[in-house]
């Protein structure tokens, strides 16, 4: 990718004004392929005096897959009592010429409150270790609101990751510092905004708390932004909203005047929050930014997180470090998993974009493994299982994570969500089996896992079963649990009288998170899924697997029936059946301990391994 100017900007500018569809035939620009993660880091704060602080923060990067060349780097921070959701529209529109960085800070967007009031130095210090683990330099850092604050801090105390500064609609103006004008401000602002941006800022100050936002809002009303602006020594870039009632346009303007080398650019029509509805605007002008920027001696990460130097690239323009991913399979081809970043918490994870399909994988590790990683205990050098949860029409990762939380304690968890599930965007069409396991595939490719046991719920099953066929370097064992659609009852009034009876047999929280999963990937995707399903020749597919097989059904299951399961055992090369006396079709989540055993039994060789029918409670 050639060096982004202002010479070379105008092209990609008229490019993206064209609504051609990126799997348009005609269309120069292959379907665009994009990685994202969310990892939680725990890490502490050392300040001049005064006792260490653990904290935790989130962070969410994403990058567009290219031919190894150098991207720009975007660093998107929040304000106060906000949270990385609200620069979604943002990063969809910057991903297309650089990564992006987003993170939610220490006490906002689900993280863990910390122990004590947080300072601006605090929260930059924070952004910088971010930065510096993930060796990168000369970011643009973008900063909304009380983010511009954390910003400007770290650009002062940290020149060398920053390479220009961004604020949009940046506090807190010195003219009118009460807390009770900023409030009054706050509320004419929410009249300006469109009703989601409040709904999304709703919710973000609800998750952070009154009491943490109350304890850092004199933090942010204390901070004297005009002044410590002088001292930033890189670009800064000042973005407001015409009709923003926080950050006046005589505010902005004096904070342009006493940067070093600043300027001042609105929004027309935009309110605070111009980030979302002006989303391209914004960009554009970023972009301008990022064209004007000088060219020196810099240091770049490369793919596998080393750092070289380079005497060529623009400063600005940096790549992700992906840490070096190593895997191996023993000579009894043992499951190994590479060194993925550890979690205790499903709310980490990893994903890949092909076009409008998203497939997502939640990252569960065990706290016991991970306190031995980390010197707590001597760590097993026994290969470590992945394990591949795959989920069924409708639902999302969350109904599995009973089931993952045990096999947690034996491998590494991948908990998935195909394209149109849970937080995944719903394609333009519907996506069929073998096109869904190529993009699990591919995710796990990224990841660098070498094989996994992939483990598929109901019609979860199609898409487990049609990766172990086409990638089975990628499987080394198969487990079906309530194996759907029994080929006897293959249509959808059957299929919709069995889970309609079924679902009296499931627990009532089960049910909840069914109807909201439903609910949330809506009922186009589902009856558009529903006719893939319907049509999976499994009872075809499955023969052609080479892996050993376990079919696992609850006793009580409607939909997948005895007959049915025990067909599918004994069509696999090495088909086992397992039957869970009193659990109904669920039965991962009915009875997650009991399933887990069985899988880790499945896995272990013939010594361990149990009975080839066994009734269980």
């Amino acid at each position: 990718m050639a060096s982004i100017r202002l010479s070379g900007f105008l092209p990609f500018l008229l490019q993206r004004r064209t609504n051609q569809p990126a799997d348009d035939p005609t269309s120069a620009e292959p379907v665009p392929v994009s990685y994202r993660a969310s990892t939680t880091v725990r890490t502490t704060l050392r300040p001049g005096s005064g006792d260490h602080l653990d904290v935790s923060y989130r962070l969410h990067s994403s990058r567009r897959a290219t031919d190894g060349g150098q991207r720009q780097v975007f660093v998107l921070v929040h304000g106060i009592g906000m949270s990385h959701r609200y620069f979604a529209r943002l990063q969809a529109e910057l991903l297309p010429y650089g990564d992006t960085i987003v993170l939610d800070l220490p006490g906002f967007g689900g993280t863990p409150t910390p122990a004590r009031q947080l300072g601006v130095a605090d929260y930059a210090a924070v952004i910088a270790g971010a930065l510096e683990d993930a060796r990168l330099s000369s970011c643009v850092v973008i900063g909304h609101s009380m983010g511009a604050q954390f910003v400007t801090e770290l650009a002062i105390q940290h020149p060398e990751l920053v390479s220009a500064v961004v604020l949009i609609g940046p506090v807190t103006d010195t003219s009118h510092p009460s807390a009770a004008r900023n409030a009054g401000v706050l509320a004419l602002d929410t009249l300006l905004e469109r009703p989601v941006t409040n709904l999304l800022v709703g919710g973000a100050y609800l998750r952070c708390g009154i009491r943490w936002y109350l304890q850092e809002l004199p933090v942010m009303l204390g901070y004297r932004l005009d002044e410590r602006i002088a001292h930033v020594a890189r670009p800064v870039l000042i973005l407001r909203g015409s009709l923003d009632p926080i950050a006046s346009g005589t505010w902005c303007r004096k904070l342009a005047g006493a940067a070093r080398d600043g300027s001042v650019v609105e929004v027309r029509g935009q309110s605070h929050a111009a980030h979302r509805a002006g989303a391209r605007d914004v960009a554009d002008a970023i972009l301008h930014l990022v064209g004007s920027l000088p060219v020196h001696p810099s240091v770049t990460a490369n793919v596998d997180g080393h750092a070289r130097a380079d005497h060529e690239e623009h400063p600005s323009r940096r790549t992700l470090a992906v840490p070096s991913r190593t895997s191996t399979v023993s000579a009894e081809g043992s499951t190994t998993t590479p060194r993925l970043p550890r979690s205790g918490s499903p709310s980490d994870w990893r994903s890949i974009t092909v076009g409008d399909r998203e497939c997502r994988a939640y990252v569960m590790e065990d706290r016991i493994r991970d306190h031995e990683a980390r010197g707590g205990g001597r760590p097993s050098t026994d290969p470590i299982p992945v394990f591949v949860l795959v989920h069924g029409i409708g639902m999302s990762h969350r109904y599995f994570l009973r089931l993952g939380r045990q096999l947690s304690r034996h491998g590494t968890v991948l908990v998935i969500d195909l394209p149109g599930y849970g937080w995944t965007g719903r394609p333009a069409h519907r996506v069929t089996n073998p096109a869904s396991a190529e993009l699990l595939a591919t995710l796990l490719d990224h990841l660098g896992v070498s094989s996994s046991i992939v483990i598929g719920h109901s019609m979860g099953v199609q898409t487990a079963t049609e990766l172990a066929v086409r990638r089975p370097d990628l499987a080394s064992r198969l487990v079906l649990i309530g194996a759907a659609v029994d080929v006897r009852r293959r249509t959808v009034p059957e299929q919709a009288l069995t889970l309609g009876l079924n679902s009296i047999l499931e627990k009532p929280l089960l049910n909840t998170v069914q109807f909201l999963d439903v609910l949330r990937c809506g009922p186009r995707w589902y009856f558009a899924e529903l006719a893939v399903a319907m049509s999976y020749p499994l009872e075809e597919r499955l023969p052609l697997a080479t892996q050993p097989v376990l079919v696992l059904r609850g006793s009580r299951d409607l939909v997948a029936g005895d007959r049915w399961s025990r067909s599918l055992a004994d069509s696999s090369r090495d088909g086992t059946l397992v039957v869970v006396d009193g659990a109904p079709h669920a039965v991962h989540h009915s009875s997650a301990a009991v399933v887990a055993r069985h899988i880790v039994a499945f896995i272990a060789e013939a010594e361990t391994r149990m009975p080839a029918e066994v009734s269980s409670h």
